[in-house]
């Protein structure tokens, strides 16, 4: 064939082949050249783990034989691009109709004013689809185990509404080896101490160095190596929270304690906090070499492999292990550090509640989304007590709603509510300026030749002037949220006049403007000590 008409016979099949694709994707159900008659929504989210994608497609074949008029879609999106993706989507109008967001991805504050539409009015209602269950007629919003009570991710304060529902409630674990610990301990107990940990750590070396051996401790990646890392320094800093707790909150969040640091009432050479600073240097010796440079599945790889003897993370791990581990897993709580454990926990208040973070997996309602009432009713029904069981069972994952019952299996997964409150993450908490100073010089925290010193020398230029524009972002965040909830607070307040006060129309509106007035207090705060660091209090 000559070279032409080669070229030729590439630009027909690449055609043909954009045909084929574009036939497919117009018309399958819902979509314009569609001849079902069906509404299509779509459902987005990243929970790719072994369990939540085969409990999606349970639901929407179960919602969609109780509404056959409606096709839902399941778009899954590898978490390592859903940022990236999420903000392309949305930017050009394509995302979906039910979006699943969280404020922990970083740099995202202002995505929920833009995009996202507040769903305060429905929680307020019932749930059709718990009737005939333990939950008809209760209020959407209190079937929840946590009443959405979970700010930023469900109730967003300084935008005065309820904005997400939650599917699921996920907790941190230690799972581990029970055949693994009885070769290297001659015991399949796991560690219940901080203490017993670290002895085993040692126990560990020495049966590595006796067989010829090359097990870890605890098996690691970045991801995992961060989740472990930053409740370590949390909870030995909740004596630094107390001491910033002027709204009497048990401490404030991340972001007044930004805010606190640019004031000048706290810094990382407290005691407290170089004490956790300490501690991760000393967890960190127990995971393998170079474990910074490995993504989240090489840690799970690890454990199954029987390379590691336990893994830390989160329940969301939990389906995965139990399904593909050759072994039987072994589940209990991480012993962190607490006053029992000396020296480590020194300053260790304990207990620590697990209930702060509530609910998980959160979704959200697209501002652009065509077909909204129908992205409501599958939101309803997949937290209903039907939706939401046939979710935990299919998936292996907690439930969030109440009354509905949990495997046993599952029963060392709930989280126990009793304790203090964690409210801030020091390493990763204040935003996405502060979280990379943090993952570029954490090496020196680290390293074999590192130490605290090291890591806070190469930190402290560096992070106030990042913290700064962290918050300089909350700030400009926090005028365009306050912009776009003053046309409804005005528009109440004129219909309260045009028509009467309303009684309930009277509550929402106060709730909403005294939840501005703390928010606007809040923000003209952080811009007067952004302007005046320590003299503001003078």
């Amino acid at each position: 064939m000559k070279p032409r008409h080669r070229q030729i016979a590439g630009i027909l099949l690449a055609l043909a082949a954009y045909g084929v694709a574009a036939y497919i994707v117009l018309t399958r159900p819902g979509t314009v050249l569609s001849d079902d008659g069906r509404v299509t929504i779509r459902i987005a989210h990243w929970q790719i783990e072994e369990g939540p994608p085969a409990a999606m497609d349970a639901l929407i074949e179960r919602y969609e034989e109780l509404n056959p008029h409606i096709n839902v879609e399941q778009v899954m999106v590898p978490g390592k691009v859903y940022k990236q993706w999420l903000r392309t989507q949305l930017i050009g109008g394509e995302s979906a109709d039910i979006i699943e967001f969280g404020s922990f991805i970083g740099g995202v504050s202002d995505i929920p004013p833009r995009f996202f539409d507040p769903i305060s009015s429905y929680l307020e209602e019932s749930n059709p689809y718990n009737v005939g269950t333990p939950l008809e007629g209760v209020r959407w919003r209190d079937t929840f185990v946590d009443g959405l009570n979970t700010p930023p991710d469900t109730y967003i304060e300084n935008l005065s509404n309820y904005y997400a529902v939650t599917l699921c409630m996920v907790t941190m674990r230690m799972f581990y080896n029970p055949e693994l610990l009885q070769e290297v301990s001659g015991d399949t107990t796991p560690p219940a101490t901080f203490t017993e940990l670290l002895a085993l750590g040692e126990r560990l070396k020495a049966h590595n160095a006796a067989h010829g051996t090359a097990y870890s401790l605890l098996a690691g990646s970045q991801f995992n190596g961060m989740v472990l890392m930053f409740p370590l320094v949390s909870r030995s800093g909740l004596d630094v929270l107390a001491d910033m707790d002027r709204f009497y909150l048990q401490g404030p969040d991340s972001r007044d304690s930004a805010v606190e640091f640019v004031r000048g009432s706290w810094n990382y050479r407290r005691p407290e906090l170089e004490r956790g600073l300490e501690t991760i240097r000393e967890v960190s010796k127990h995971l393998r070499p170079g474990f910074r440079q490995l993504d989240r599945d090489a840690a799970v790889q690890e454990f199954l492999r029987s390379r590691a003897l336990i893994i830390v993370t989160g329940t969301w791990d939990a389906t995965s292990l139990r399904r593909l581990a050759p072994f039987e897993v072994g589940v209990a709580k991480m012993p962190y550090p607490t006053m029992d454990d000396h020296y480590w926990g020194h300053y260790a208040w304990s207990p620590v509640s697990e209930g702060a973070g509530g609910g998980a997996m959160a979704f959200y309602l697209n501002k652009s989304g065509k077909h909204k009432a129908e992205a409501i009713d599958f939101l309803r029904f997949i937290t209903s007590y039907e939706g939401n069981g046939l979710f935990a069972e299919k998936s292996g994952w907690l439930p969030v709603i109440r009354e509905v019952p949990v495997p046993e299996y599952a029963q060392t997964y709930l989280p126990d509510f009793r304790g203090f409150v964690v409210r801030t993450d020091f390493m990763r908490g204040f935003g996405s300026e502060t979280r990379d100073v943090w993952e570029q010089e954490l090496h020196l925290l680290i390293s074999p030749n590192g130490g605290v010193e090291p890591f806070l020398g190469a930190l402290e230029p560096r992070f106030p002037e990042a913290l700064r524009r962290d918050v300089e972002a909350e700030v400009r965040n926090g005028y365009l949220s306050l912009r776009r909830d003053l046309g409804p607070l005005t528009s109440l307040s004129v219909l309260d006049r045009l028509e009467g006060v309303d009684p309930e129309r009277r509550r929402s509106r106060m709730e909403r403007e005294g939840s501005q007035n703390l928010s606007e207090a809040r923000l003209y705060e952080a811009v007067a000590v952004l302007r005046d660091g320590p003299a503001v209090d003078r």
